[in-house]
């Protein structure tokens, strides 16, 4: 398959990858802790032992990941002047409503693009059609989630705003 050809993407972190995040918790050493400082200089060491801990023994990443594989993400190159095509990731669920608007769904810093999970049942359809409806596109910014990171000074906001007004094009959306 082409590489410029927009592919269906699951997400699936390999085992080794995960044994060896746990191994690198495992082998956090924590600093001191100021006597009574509180969040001023930081999270709170009980704070950070509490997630470690969490992390190590209860996060399911496998429950998460097959949450993430619930949605329809694809992968596709796009072409940014003055950069090397990047491979991104993105969600797109086009409505079954006639007429229904493209919508492009940003997410913030720090984010990614799970935030759209939570409206993409409520924006793609509508009930009874009295309402709009939304063809949902939500990429995952170079240097975030799956997309391809940039590997060279410059990259900023005209060149995220590129990549989303680029991929818009090519799913067939020249309004959103």
């Amino acid at each position: 398959m082409a590489a410029t050809a927009i592919r269906p993407y699951q997400v699936s972190v390999p085992e080794k990858v995960l044994d060896h995040l746990k191994q690198r918790l495992s082998l956090t050493s924590l600093p001191d802790e100021l006597e009574s400082a509180d969040w001023d200089y930081g999270a709170p060491l009980a704070d950070v032992k509490r997630l470690l801990q969490y992390w190590q023994e209860n996060y399911d990443w496998r429950q998460h990941e097959a949450q993430m594989n619930k949605l329809p993400q694809y992968m596709t190159q796009i072409s940014v002047k003055g950069f090397d095509d990047l491979d991104i990731h993105f969600v797109h669920q086009p409505s079954s409503t006639e007429n229904a608007i493209p919508l492009l769904f940003v997410h913030g810093w720090p984010g990614s693009f799970l935030e759209v999970t939570k409206i993409l049942p409520l924006l793609a359809d509508t009930k009874d059609g009295t309402e709009p409806a939304f063809h949902i596109v939500a990429p995952s910014l170079p240097n975030f989630g799956f997309s391809e990171g940039v590997s060279k000074k410059g990259f900023s906001l005209p060149q995220y705003a590129e990549v989303c007004h680029n991929l818009m094009l090519k799913l067939g959306y020249p309004q959103y």
